[in-house]
């Protein structure tokens, strides 16, 4: 895998988990907003999506 392509993998593993932990954190409170709980959602598939698509172009998947 070229540095380049290791390097964005690796922030979008860190922005993917970034996000689970935010999730976690919005999960928890008594006033959960669903838009909010849905934006979370929205960037985690986002920073998922950037993800596959590198290890696709690298050829792992």
């Amino acid at each position: 895998m070229e540095d380049t392509n290791l390097k964005m993998a690796q922030q979008d593993i860190n922005d993917a988990l970034e996000t689970v932990k935010d999730l976690e954190k919005v999960a928890n409170e008594e006033n959960l907003s669903k838009e909010l709980l849905r934006e979370k959602f929205v960037t985690l598939n986002e920073k998922v999506k950037n993800l596959e698509n590198i290890l696709k172009n690298e050829g792992i998947i």
